[in-house]
Parts: C-alpha cells; structure tokens; sequence
C-alpha cells in the first residue's frame, strides 16, 4: 500500500511524518520546509510519501505544484490529509478537493492537545464517510491508528458532497470538453476548477478559459462558497468554534505593530552577539585541545610524510573547523527557538513590503533566513516563491547572504586579528545588502513581470518551544555541517595538503615553496593584489572554497596560519569581504542548477565574484589610502555600514502601506 501525506503548510505534517517513520527530516512553522517528496517505509509492505505542503490544487507554487501532480496523478492507494484541530475550517478547504476527486482519503486531525475546543471525531467520521483520526505529539506514536485508517479507507469512498449546484455548475459538468475528461478527475471537480479559472485542469479538461472570461455567466467565487458551506454544515456541532489565544493578539500588538521593525533587529542583534561572544570561550579551548592533538601526532614515530599528513592535512585542516562548531551550533539553536515560537512567521509579514520593492514578497525572508545555516537548502525552499520570476531571481540573490560555513571563515580571522564583533555583523550586512542590489538589477531587466501582489500565509499562536523539535532541528543541521566537515572538508584538505607538500621535480618536500600549488597558485595570485591578499597561499584558499567555506579555514591553517596568508589586518578584512559574496559553493551551485538550470549557475559564478571583487577592492584601497588608524577605521566602516543599511529599510519599510495590497492573515 502506498500513502501520500499531505495538507496546508504549518499543520505539524512533517513532524508527524517523522514520527510515523522514525525519521529526522527537517520541521518548521512556515512554507518550504518540505519542498519534494519524501518517501519512508512504514511498514514492511506499506510506503509513506510527504508531499510538500499546499493551500489547495489549484497551485501557485512551485512546491504547490508537486503536490497537486502527485494527488492527480501519482500512484497511491490513500491519502492522509492532516488538518491542525484549531484551524479546521480553512484546512478542511483542500480536503473537500480531495473528495471532490472521489480518492480514498483519511482525515488526520492534528494537534489535538492544543485544541482550544470540543472536537467529535466519530461524528466528522460519519459525516464525512471516511476515517478521521486524532493525533498529537504528547500521546503515543499514531502509525498503528493510521494505518488501521487507511486499510479502512481503501475499501470505503467518501460521500460525494451535496453542493447545492446551480445551472453554471450543471451547465459546465454537461459540455463535451468536461464530460472528456481525464480518467483521472471527476466532472465536478473540474466543472468547479474550470469555474476558479484554472488554467491547468482547464488545459487538461481542453476548456478554452479566454473563451470562459468572454462568457461573463461564470461566478468565479461560486465554488469558495460551495465547499465553505458544506464544510459548516460538517463541523457544525461537531468541532466547536475557536478563537485566537488572547496572549498571541497581545504579543502581536507589538510584535506587529509601530515597534516591529526595531524589535526585530534588536532580535537579530541579540542572536549575532551570543552567538560571537559566548561561543568564544568555547571555540578557544577547542582550538587548545586541537593544537595538543596535533602536536602529539607530529611527535609520533612514523615516517615524515605520514606524521605531516596526519597532522597538518587531517588534524590541522578538519580541526581549524571544529574549532568555531560551538559558533555554528548556537545559531543553529538560536534560530530554531525563534522558528518553533512562531516568531519568524512574523517576519514574513514584516518585510512583504520590502521584498516587493525588489520583485519578491515576504516568502524571501524564510530562504534569506534558512540561507544563515545552508545556502544550498535556502535555494531549494525558493520553490515556494509564487511565480517563475520572482523565483528564479530569489535563488539566485539568495547565496550572497553568509552561510553557516563563511561564519566559520568570518570568526577565525577576527579572532586571530581581534577584530570587533561589528566587523562580522558588517559582513551579514553586506551580503544582504548585495543580494538587494542584485535583486533590483535583476528586476529592472525583467521588464513587464508583474509581481504576485497576494500574500498567503500561516501565522501560527505563539508558543512555548518544544525541546524536543528544537534539538532535532539543531541536530539535524549539525549532522549537515559535520558530515560536509568530515567528507568534503577532509578531501580537500588532504587533496591540498597533497599539492602543497609535493613538487613536480621533488616528490616530497615538506615545505610548500616548492611545492605544486604554489606554482599554480602563483599564475592567479596578481589578480588579488590590488585586493591585498595577493599571495598564493590566499588564492588556494579560496579555490578550496569553491567545494565548501569551511576548506578555506582548513586550507589557512595548513599553509602556515593567518599570519603567512594576509600581510595586514587590512588584507584579511578584504579577504573576509571577498570570501561573503565570491562564488558559491558546488552543492549551491547544484541546487541553482536544479531551480534555474544550468546557465544560471553559471551566471552566478560570473556575477557573485565580480561584486565580490569590486566590493574587497573598494574596502581594501578606501583602507589603505584613507585610514590613519586602522582598528577606528574597521569599527566605523562597520557602524557606518550597518547604520546606513538599516536607515535605508527603516525608511523603506516604513514608507509602505496597504494602497491596493491584499495580504490574507489567517490565524484562525
């Protein structure tokens, strides 16, 4: 047996697929955490499959779209439709879709401990004909409830609901091009998509929608009010009523309010500063314990080569990583506790107006937010940006915002130069600032593209965070981070300590003069003089990027530390700005190449080193020629540029209202 699991975004689906599977695939209280199916044995002959999360079949997504084919067309014998207990009404929206097409289907409700009302699920059962089951995180694991369920509801089909049809809907169920219809849909629910205006399922029913609008006898809005009305007519006396909890409208007065925007940046502050300044202690006695480690192995008795190897290529390169994890792991918590509090779908609602200006909408900040762990998985989660436009440039802006592995590059060279922590808050800046820039340009190009003025989306209630989803989401973002650490990172070291330890006429040197990446490194270094990192130590660092950010800390250490890569706190503050926004990494750029195809990534390579360069250049010689005190120079280039941005969106933001601006907030 094969089960689909699907639902609206924000209803606890994949938390529950986790659950039913024993698996630890990636939550959040916001679209895009799901962006392609995945598929789990549940039991030895029955597979689970869950679909990325949607409002209903009529896609306006990307990720929308997957789960619609999947529905229309896939293979599965019955979907779970999950459904969060206190918001059952608009969830219930694309159940109906679902018995509209006459599948097997059973309704889990959802979160049934947080339910701020009487819920009779025998009584939905009935009305419904098909099996509804209630599940929550604190009873026990629900896959023997489910797949009694489904075992059900393979041999029971849902009651055809009795909509009080009116002649444009008879009329369209009886013309030729809906009674054609693919075997895969019914005529009721394609007469009722053809009357929303869906151009997909009236492509596929052959129904010209120009010819449709002309008519003028179609009430577009009919079909709403239809499966609204049936659904009241279910939940009535079956689910009582709810209402927002009276805490969330209170937090939300402020959270929302005149103060939303200093509160959320006096949030992002605070994050920034625990992560740098408790994560340093920490980092520093790590770094002791590697050093120990890798003098010990250097004093081992082994033949020279090999005691080089383990300790400068393996201990020396995978260890200058770890020993900034403590920075990764706490932003990783820090932003998993505001996500499950239901803080950060706020955030979307803040900047909608922001991102428009830019050809977006307030969906962005979750790719710009996920981007602080992992730019590969901030590209992939731009599928839940409506339109093809405005999504392809969102994944492609989107790697210029520093990911969890620049932050790694960012805090060793400030902690070997002691520079203020403003300087690393100034490289977020910066690559947010980039991405803008880049985004506007971008939209500017893009003549005549309307942008989706309509912003759908969940605002959950506020609450306590769960530890438990909160330690697995860290969990699972650690496992990311250390498995590239301990694959990509280690290959690279050893593949660099390999060319930095041999000469072509030599063999084995043990120094890196000589050695193979010096001479090809040197043909490149001129091109980063005018930079201030000129050298072809720093040039192998970067190219060692190009696989992971992280390589760049690991290859530094290698090749003699900080001090023999950058002549001046000048030049590594150059290098750091180069090392923002230059070129992504290969699993970045697979993921661009996925969304955008294969020229766009191409293009990003292009575009993101040339404002990489030009950005160092303009820092590095303003440094040089300008600053008498270097350490008052960085501190006010970094406040100048931080207060200059955040004017900027301070006045833009600020500036926006609600002229012809539909934004649907649902928290109910």
């Amino acid at each position: 047996m094969k089960i689909a699991l699907c639902g609206n975004p924000n209803v606890g689906k994949t938390t529950l697929f986790n659950r039913l599977t024993r698996s630890d695939e990636p939550v959040g209280n916001w679209h895009g955490v799901t962006v392609d199916v995945r598929t789990k044995r549940l039991s030895r002959d029955v597979y689970i499959s869950d679909l990325p999360g949607a409002y209903s079949l009529s896609a306006r997504t990307a990720e929308e779209g997957i789960t619609r084919d999947n529905i229309l067309f896939g293979d599965y014998d019955v979907i779970v439709y999950v459904a969060e207990a206190n918001n059952l009404r608009r969830n219930l929206y694309m159940f109906m879709q679902l018995v509209e097409l006459n599948k097997n289907v059973v309704l889990a409700v959802n979160m049934m401990d947080e339910a701020r009302g009487k819920i009779d699920l025998s009584l939905l059962s009935e009305r419904f004909g098909a099996p509804v089951v209630g599940t929550s995180v604190k009873d026990k694991n629900p896959k023997a409830a489910i797949l009694d369920a489904a075992t059900r509801a393979l041999n029971k089909k849902p009651k055809i609901p009795d909509y009080a049809y009116g002649p444009q809907v008879q009329r369209l169920c009886g013309t030729s091009n809906v009674n054609g219809v693919k075997s895969e849909l019914t005529k009721q629910f394609a007469a009722l998509k053809v009357m929303e205006r869906d151009e997909y399922i009236s492509k596929l029913v052959g129904h010209n929608i120009a010819g449709c609008e002309a008519c003028g006898g179609c009430d577009i809005d009919l079909p709403a009010r239809l499966r609204y009305g049936y659904i009241d007519k279910i939940l009535s006396g079956a689910a009582q009523s709810v209402s927002v909890p009276k805490s969330t409208l209170k937090i939300d007065k402020v959270a929302l309010g005149k103060l939303a925007l200093p509160l959320f940046l006096l949030v992002m502050t605070v994050v920034f500063f625990i992560t740098f300044e408790l994560g340093k202690p920490i980092s520093n006695f790590l770094a002791g314990l590697i050093e120990r480690a890798q003098s010990a192995v250097s004093q081992a008795d082994m033949p020279p080569w090999l005691s080089s190897l383990f300790s400068d290529g393996i201990v020396g390169g995978v260890g200058a990583v770890l020993a900034f994890l403590p920075q990764v792991v706490l932003i990783f918590l820090l932003t998993a506790l505001l996500q499950d509090s239901g803080y950060m779908s706020r955030v979307a609602f803040l900047t909608d107006d922001f991102f428009k200006k830019f050809g977006l909408n307030g969906r962005a900040a979750f790719s710009v937010v996920l981007g602080l762990g992992c730019s590969a998985t901030a590209v992939l989660t731009t599928r839940g940006i409506s339109g093809e436009g405005p999504r392809r440039r969102a994944a492609f802006a989107t790697p210029f915002c520093p990911c969890s592995a620049r932050l790694a590059v960012f805090t060793a060279i400030s902690a070997y130069f002691s520079l203020s922590g403003l300087v690393v808050a100034a490289m977020y800046i910066l690559g947010f600032f980039a991405a803008l820039v880049v985004l506007k340009v971008m939209q500017m190009l893009s003549r005549n593209e309307s942008v989706d003025d309509e912003l759908i989306m969940e605002m959950p209630p506020y609450r306590v965070p769960s530890v438990k989803r909160v330690l697995s989401v860290v969990w699972h973002n650690v496992l990311s981070f250390l498995s590239r650490v301990g694959s990509v990172v280690l290959f690279v070291s050893v593949i660099m300590w390999v060319l930095c330890n041999f000469s072509m006429s030599d063999g084995f040197t043990g120094g890196v003069e000589n050695s193979i990446m010096s001479t090809l490194c040197s043909f490149i270094a001129p091109i980063f003089t005018p930079l201030g990192f000129g050298s072809w130590r720093a040039s192998a660092a970067l190219i060692s990027g190009v696989a992971a950010k992280e390589a760049v800390v690991s290859v530094i250490s290698s090749l003699g530390g900080m001090s023999a890569v950058f002549p001046s706190r000048a030049a590594a503050v150059s290098f750091m700005i180069f090392t923002c926004l230059y070129v992504p990494c290969v699993a970045t750029l697979s993921a661009i190449a996925k969304e955008n195809g294969i020229k766009s990534a191409l293009l990003s390579v292009f575009v993101h080193t040339l404002v990489a360069y030009g950005c160092a250049l303009i820092y590095y010689q303003s440094a040089v020629g300008y600053a008498v005190d270097k350490r008052l120079f960085y501190t006010v280039w970094a406040c100048i540029a931080a207060f200059a941005v955040v004017m900027i969106t301070v006045r833009i933001i600020y500036v926006r209202r609600t002229n012809g601006k539909k934004i649907r907030v649902s928290s109910k």
